[in-house]
């Protein structure tokens, strides 16, 4: 349950403006821009595993292993660890095994793994050189404890690799995203770090585009941020090099405090938990995200601007189109009784990307009297 935290975090947050950034979110009554649409389902949303017993999922993406008529394989985190789960279809997912644990439960004696106290693995790829990657969200907890004995953390982002179709992963010991701050930095909040990455191949398969949330504040807001990996003729991607993307749009290898591409409003919001794939059908990115307008607590006492959003874009660095909202819903636990929508993904169930799902984590009732559980959504491209 370590995504509790940010229920002290946003009340500090409201009365210290902490973000460079002042662009106020406008979501579009209608969701159409140029010449695609994208709608969602009239039918109901529905609970995704119900009957597994599952608490606090999913806490990160979702990634697709397997998607067919009669078999789905989905993997994402539950409490501080990695899972899979699987089915014949996402109303009946009948099976859930682990497959991730955090080094406090693998080793012990290595207190300063960066996945020391939670490990997430959530989105993953599938490169011509027949292996699995993907990027997983790491906790290291620095002793803090937040009301309802919750930990503070300091967030990286370490690589994950399958060689055997996703039936194991090897996990990476050091950060893959460098970060100018370590974990030893003080914010003055009780997150820090890079987290919650998403990753994608670009359009043309050149390059893997990562983007991931910085907590670092410092001057900025907690908003989603972009770096990429060069991706070789035989397709295997450089994980080995980070190409940071910084204020005027250039990609470099210096470690740098990279661009904040998508973020709420000075004061009020944060835009975070991102998810990225390049649709061929609209032939633009989808970036869902949630929007955590912690005025609304404040100012509405119910979600107005808070929820999850859509934006696109045509080369995947510049999301200057309006978005979408798709959910109207509190973006973070922010008390016992309030619900909650948080981290989005977009499963596509047909090849040509026109229909899928929008996954999420919800929690109706508030963390104190429900544990978030994923859900599912219809939706198409048209």
């Amino acid at each position: 349950m370590r995504k509790v935290i940010f229920i002290i975090i946003v009340i500090t947050h409201f009365f210290i403006s902490c973000t460079s950034k002042d662009t106020e979110i406008s979501p579009s009554p209608n969701p159409t821009s140029n010449n695609y649409s994208f709608n969602l389902d009239t039918e109901p949303e529905f609970q995704v595993g119900a009957n597994l017993g599952i608490n606090y999922f999913n806490d990160i993406t979702v990634g697709v292993l397997n998607y067919s008529t009669s078999n789905i394989k989905l993997i994402t985190s539950a409490g501080v660890e990695t899972i899979v789960i699987e089915g014949s279809d996402l109303k009946n997912m009948t099976s859930t095994s682990s497959i991730l644990k955090p080094s406090i439960i693998d080793n012990n004696s290595n207190s300063n793994a960066i996945d020391f106290n939670y490990i997430g693995l959530g989105q993953i790829i599938k490169a011509k050189d027949n292996k699995i990657y993907g990027l997983y969200h790491g906790e290291w907890h620095d002793g803090t404890i937040l009301p309802g004995n919750v930990p503070g953390f300091y967030a990286s982002i370490g690589l994950c690799i399958s060689t055997n179709g996703g039936n194991s992963f090897s996990k990476s010991s050091n950060a893959v995203i460098p970060n100018l701050y370590d974990k030893n930095y003080n914010n003055g909040y009780a997150d820090g770090g890079y987290g919650e990455p998403s990753l994608t191949f670009n359009s043309d398969s050149t390059a893997v585009y990562s983007y991931f949330v910085d907590h670092n504040r410092s001057g900025k807001g907690v908003n989603i941020c972009m770096a990429k990996f060069n991706v070789s003729s035989t397709g295997t991607p450089d994980f080995a090099n980070c190409y940071f993307l910084d204020e005027s749009n250039n990609f470099t290898t210096s470690i740098i405090r990279p661009k904040q591409i998508v973020y709420g409003t000075i004061g009020s919001s944060d835009a975070i938990f991102p998810h990225v794939t390049y649709n061929k059908k609209a032939k633009k990115y989808f970036m869902v995200y949630t929007l955590n307008a912690y005025s609304d607590f404040f100012t509405s006492n119910k979600p107005v601007l808070s929820g999850i959003y859509l934006r696109t874009s045509t080369d995947g660095i510049n999301w200057n189109v309006e978005p979408i909202k798709l959910i109207t819903d509190y973006g973070i636990p922010f008390n016992t009784t309030a619900s909650f929508s948080w981290h989005p993904t977009l499963i596509y169930t047909k090849n040509d990307q026109s229909e899928g799902y929008l996954l999420y984590s919800k929690s109706t009732k508030g963390i104190g009297q429900e544990s978030h559980k994923m859900w599912a959504k219809k939706f198409t491209v048209n």
